[in-house]
């Protein structure tokens, strides 16, 4: 009985109370951290949007929001460095014993962490460099998907079927962008071997001159001509340079208008066949 007041004994409560108000302070400064990542994000956004409304020159979107993103990522990283330095103080562990104990590990965190610090080096080659920003189409290794976020150490695509991929920026390596300047839109059509070609491409032609209000294309269609000798069919493949992000839209619209013209000059487009040919003993 003695034994259990003793644990409620003035003395414990203190101890407790401490304990608790420690608690509650790391609480209170991983709170104000949070609240204050949410702050920097916007108070950077507006800062972006202020000095492309005052610029002369027309503001890149896609640059600004890969300069959003990278500089958002700083920050964070920052305040969350700050919260737990607090956070340790706090607990009891003074400055000087934080950096006595960082400089005992730096060796040691500094191999683990040339990853982390070449994947930084190489966020800021990203940025500065141009290869690709927030928004672009690109291809990493294998994988093709729209770049959606661009931090410090790693950039965030999302494929057509939603999946996102994280690479490390450090592990990158080579890059295919979509998204430079223009792109092209490519259409095969597989006419039978029985038709005219040379009347084939003409009509094809005179389709492809009046295509101008066809939205996003830069060009009028070019005929490459035939690519391909098939099992069943002839190949024609058509080129339209048109707008970053919008030649599946154009192909598209392409393939429906030629489908229409070949129907309407009653020109065939094969589909595949297999002869099979029966031997009797």
């Amino acid at each position: 009985m003695n034994e259990f007041l003793l644990l409620f004994s003035e003395k414990n409560i203190e101890k407790i109370l401490a304990l608790g108000y420690k608690l509650f302070y790391c609480f209170v400064v991983f709170a104000v951290c949070l609240f204050f990542i949410q702050l920097s994000r916007k108070a950077v956004k507006r800062f972006l949007l202020k000095q492309a409304a005052n610029s002369k020159v027309p503001v890149d979107e896609r640059k600004a929001n890969t300069i959003y993103s990278i500089v958002s990522s700083i920050i964070k990283y920052l305040l969350y460095f700050i919260a737990l330095c607090t956070i340790l103080t706090e607990l009891g562990i003074e400055k000087s014993s934080l950096i006595a104990i960082a400089g005992a590990g730096s060796v040691a965190i500094g191999l683990g962490a040339q990853n982390v610090i070449q994947d930084m080096l190489d966020g800021f080659f990203i940025l500065f460099e141009d290869h690709f920003g927030v928004g672009d189409i690109i291809e990493i290794q294998g994988k093709t998907g729209t770049v959606e976020a661009i931090t410090m150490r790693t950039t965030k695509i999302r494929d057509a079927n939603g999946a996102v991929h994280i690479f490390p920026n450090g592990s990158i390596g080579s890059i295919t962008n979509y998204c430079k300047d223009y792109i092209n839109a490519i259409v095969d059509i597989d006419i039978d071997y029985n038709e005219n070609l040379e009347n084939v491409i003409a009509i094809l032609k005179n389709e492809m001159e009046k295509t101008k209000d066809i939205p996003y294309i830069l060009e009028t269609p070019e005929i490459l001509g035939i690519t391909e000798l098939g099992a069943s069919a002839i190949t024609i493949r058509i080129v339209a340079k048109c707008q970053v992000k919008q030649n599946w839209g154009v192909e598209r619209v392409l393939r429906l208008r030629i489908k229409n013209r070949l129907d309407k000059e009653n020109i065939t487009i094969p589909f595949t066949q297999t002869t099979v040919h029966i031997k009797r003993e």
